[in-house]
């Protein structure tokens, strides 16, 4: 089993400045298909997904700076 893609989400929080990224993958293999991580958790930040992963990528609804309540500005790569 191995990572087939991932994507990278990097969330800054523009009252405070805090920033940190993390990765959602897609693993699997040839033989059991891939299916994707249902979102990542963030150390400095309150997050919300929208779908379950699986075989559709996850998608960030929400992310709120928890020291200061701000919305973060979201980069994906």
């Amino acid at each position: 089993m191995g990572i087939i893609d991932q994507t990278t989400y990097t969330l800054t929080c523009p009252k405070c400045g805090a920033s940190e990224s993390q990765k959602v993958l897609d693993k699997g293999s040839n033989w059991s298909g891939s299916w994707w991580q249902s979102g990542a958790s963030f150390t400095h930040f309150q997050t919300t997904w929208d779908g379950e992963g699986g075989p559709v990528e996850p998608k960030l609804s929400i992310a709120t700076c928890k020291s200061c309540q701000s919305k973060a500005q979201v980069a994906i790569s």
